[in-house]
Order: structure tokens, then C-alpha cells, then sequence
């Protein structure tokens, strides 16, 4: 009996283990993968480009995918896009209107209290300490223009004579205190009424014509709030085309001689002239953009329609840099490289190719998950660039497997521009995916699993079956 009781356990015992074990194979969870049963795929290539400062450029994308060994090849590249400078040494005159209007006329400037020739006066004082601190060897006069004093019985010259110019400067000079004091005497002078743009022109001119430099770089910079209202042999008029017509060809005639010319037209109305002939009456605007023409199509040289508000911004700054060139200097550029955890795990970094100019660091900062590139200065024209290379690691954690893997967290870009700090930054990076080989058809464990519970059940049911029999033969 006991022998009996002895082989029912064993087999109970059999059947039981057997049972678990196929439990537990058949729920047991994979945590990783074998590199070589892993595919690697690109979802979507994307370019981080960031724009920093006024020249500055990063890009980072994709150079290289390689399915069979598992590696992604990332190029960064940063770029100063500013020129690098050419040395003008230019001569400029500044022609400036002397008449009434501009005596008389308050600048239209939130804040100051300045007539309309106060206020071009004190831009002209801080283009010309710009131009000399940026190039000593800059050569400037100064001419201004409207009618000149002598007046018949009603106030008024007969007609435009070359007396309606002044050259204030015997010559051209780099003497900044006798520009300065030529801006003095203009500021002092008050012309008469009339606007006698032609003589002024020529006036500059002749400056020019009276120097010895070697240069091929000559600016007339006007300045004027009223179009033409006489010129040589033309008494005063409603702006016809006695007048616009020989001071357009005057504008030709020197832009054909090589000369640079930049017409700053300040508050130049939308009214109309009350006294022209013409029907229907043209506005101020309208006959100024017939002899100096548009922003767009100017008759010759540059055109510039400002207020008085302008006047400061486009005399120091955008008629300063088309005078002379200017370095753009990208100095302390730090550009922080971030990844995200899932490439940190299962990706080996590697530097492919050195920065051709600054550092990186050699290893992931495993605190925040970045590479960092220092770049002190990079120079007008220079482009710095740097490759890394991504290696899918020998095993893989399951659960980044079917899904988009950015190659990227973010870039953040700081640095300083001429002196200027700003920063920038992007999260756009190429996205790759993995996914598992797929493998040929085994019996998996979990197939066996029913079998192993229905033979059990089996296994029991004979056995109670037998030792009921063998039971009631022996009355148990």
C-alpha cells in the first residue's frame, strides 16, 4: 500500500513541475536583444539649422546611415557668413541742405527739441567720428547748398547761380577738427529759400576733381528736405521740368564718372503743389521720384524717403556700412549637443572626425546627456566643422524597439557678436527606428502549455480511477 501511495506522488510530482515550468517559460518578458538580431531603419532625415546673430549659422544633419553595421555619422558645421573686410579708403562729401526749411522746420524726434538741420548735423558729427575710427586714412569735405544771399527787390535771387553752393572744406581732409568745425559753420549758416541741387552736386564734385589720392571709392552723400527748386539759368518755379530736368541729368552725369551717389530725402510730403501748372497737381513725393527716382529704381546710385525720426539710424548705420566694411567678429560660441536617454543606453558615441576649429569634449556628460563644442572666436568668412558617429550597442533594450528614436534632444547655441551675447536653439535631429529580425517558425513553449494541463488532468483522473479500484477490491 504504501509502495502504491509512493508512485502516485512521484508522478503527481512530475506532472506538477512540468506544468510550472511551461508557466513559467511561457511568461516569462525579454529585456534585450543580441545586436545582430536587431534591424535599424531611418524614419525621417532631418536638417537642425539655427540662425545666430546677424551672420552666424549652424547646421547638424545626417552624412552617413549604415544598416549593416548599425551606425549613424552626424556632421555639425558653424559658419560667420560675414564678409571678410575690405579696407575702403574712400573719400566722401557731404552735401548738406542749408535753406530756410531746414533752419525753420522742427525734427518730427519723440523726445528732443532739434530742428531738421540740428538733427542732420549731429548724425553727420557721429558719421564722420565712425568713419575715421574705422579707417584714419578716410578723406571727407563738406559742401552745402540752397540759394545764395544776394536778393532782388522781392526777396529773391533772379536765378540759380554757382553761388547757391558753399564749400566749407578747402579740401578734402581726415582732420576731424576741421570737419568739425566745418559742421559748425554750416550749422551757423542760413542760405536762402530755394533748394539748388545741381550746383550743389557739381560743388562736391569738384572736391574730388582737386585730389590726389589714389582712390576709386567716391561718395556724395545729400541731404536734403525739399526736391529741386532751381538750378543754373532757372529762376524760382512750381518744379517743372526747368528744374528737374537738368538736375536728373547732373545725377547721370556724375554716376557715369564713377561717382557713388546717396540721396537721403527727409519728410518728402504727400501733398500736393499748390502752385504747379500741371493737372492734376503731383505731390512733393511724386516729382522727388522723378528726378531721384525710387527706393527700388533710383536714377542713379542709392535713394533713401526717411523721416526725421530715421535720420540718425540711416546716416550712422546703413550709409556707415556701405562706406566701409566692417568686421563681424563670433566670439565665445558654445554649442551644447543634448541626447535623449534612449540613445544614451543603447548607442556607443564616438568622435569620427576632430573640430577643425575650438574643442569638444571627448566623452557624454552623463549629468545632462551632452557634448559640448567651444569655439572662442570665429573670424568673418571662416567655417568650423566637427563629426560624430552613433554605434548601436552588442545588446538592445526591448522596450525601444517599434518606436522613433530622435538621434537628438536639443542644440542650444550661445555666444557674442562684437561684444553682443545672445543664444539660440533647436530640437529638430534625424529619427532612426529598430525593430527585430524576424525569425523561422519553432515550436514556441507556450503551444505546449494546454497539452501539459489536459495531461495532468488526465494523469490524476487515471490514477484516482485506480486507486479507487484497487481500494474497493481491499475494502478500504
Amino acid at each position: 500500500m504504501k509502495k502504491l501511495y509512493k508512485t502516485i506522488f512521484i508522478i503527481l510530482f512530475i506532472t506538477i513541475f512540468a506544468c510550472s515550468y511551461s508557466f513559467a517559460s511561457n511568461t516569462s518578458n525579454t529585456t534585450e536583444y543580441n545586436k545582430g538580431d536587431v534591424t535599424m531603419k531611418l524614419v525621417e532625415d532631418n536638417v537642425c539649422n539655427i540662425k545666430f546673430g546677424t551672420y552666424g549659422e549652424f547646421e547638424k544633419k545626417l552624412i552617413k546611415y549604415d544598416t549593416n553595421n548599425k551606425t549613424v555619422d552626424i556632421g555639425l558645421t558653424v559658419k560667420n557668413n560675414a564678409e571678410p573686410i575690405i579696407e575702403k579708403n574712400a573719400e566722401v562729401v557731404l552735401l548738406i541742405d542749408s535753406s530756410r526749411s531746414m533752419s525753420v522746420n522742427p525734427a518730427n524726434i519723440p523726445g528732443q527739441d532739434l530742428t531738421r538741420k540740428e538733427a542732420v548735423l549731429a548724425s553727420a558729427e557721429t558719421l564722420i567720428n565712425k568713419l575715421l575710427e574705422a579707417n584714419p586714412d578716410t578723406r571727407i569735405g563738406i559742401v552745402e547748398f540752397a540759394t545764395n544771399a544776394e536778393v532782388n527787390d522781392e526777396g529773391y535771387t533772379e536765378e540759380g547761380t554757382d553761388k547757391d553752393a558753399k564749400v566749407i572744406t578747402e579740401n578734402l581732409t581726415n582732420d576731424k577738427d576741421t570737419l568739425l568745425n566745418a559742421l559748425d559753420k554750416v550749422s551757423e549758416d542760413v542760405m536762402g529759400p530755394r533748394t539748388n541741387v545741381e550746383v550743389g552736386l557739381d560743388a562736391a564734385n569738384s572736391l574730388f576733381e582737386h585730389s590726389t589720392a589714389n582712390t576709386n571709392e567716391k561718395f556724395i552723400i545729400t541731404l536734403t528736405d525739399a526736391i529741386p527748386n532751381t538750378s543754373r539759368g532757372v529762376t524760382m518755379d512750381t518744379y517743372s521740368e526747368k528744374t528737374t530736368i537738368p538736375t536728373k541729368n547732373k545725377l547721370i552725369e556724375l554716376d557715369e564718372q564713377g561717382v557713388n551717389l546717396i540721396s537721403i530725402l527727409i519728410e518728402m510730403s504727400d501733398d500736393e503743389i499748390l502752385d504747379s501748372k500741371e493737372d492734376p497737381k503731383p505731390t512733393y513725393r511724386e516729382v522727388a521720384e522723378r528726378i531721384f527716382g525710387t527706393v527700388s529704381n533710383p536714377t542713379a546710385g542709392s535713394v533713401y524717403y526717411i523721416s526725421d525720426e530715421e535720420v540718425e539710424n540711416t546716416v550712422t548705420n546703413e550709409i556707415y556700412s556701405s562706406l566701409i566694411s566692417e568686421n563681424v567678429d563670433l566670439n565665445y560660441i558654445v554649442i551644447k549637443d543634448y541626447f535623449p536617454q534612449d540613445i544614451i543606453d543603447n548607442f556607443e558615441y564616438a568622435e569620427l572626425t576632430e573640430a577643425t576649429i575650438g574643442n569638444v569634449t571627448a566623452e557624454v556628460n552623463t549629468e545632462d546627456n551632452s557634448i559640448t563644442w567651444t569655439i572662442d572666436k570665429l573670424e568673418p568668412g571662416e567655417t568650423a566643422t566637427f563629426s560624430y558617429r552613433l554605434t548601436l550597442k552588442n545588446t538592445v533594450q526591448s522596450d525601444v524597439i517599434g518606436v522613433n528614436l530622435p538621434t537628438n534632444e536639443n542644440v542650444e547655441i550661445t555666444y557674442e557678436e562684437n561684444g553682443t551675447p545672445g543664444s539660440e536653439e533647436n530640437d529638430e535631429s534625424p529619427i532612426i527606428a529598430l525593430d527585430v529580425l524576424p525569425k523561422d517558425t519553432i515550436p514556441q513553449t507556450g503551444i505546449y502549455t494546454g497539452l501539459y494541463i489536459v495531461g495532468a488532468v488526465l494523469a490524476i483522473g487515471v490514477i484516482g480511477s485506480l486507486f479507487y479500484t484497487f481500494a474497493k477490491r481491499n475494502s478500504f
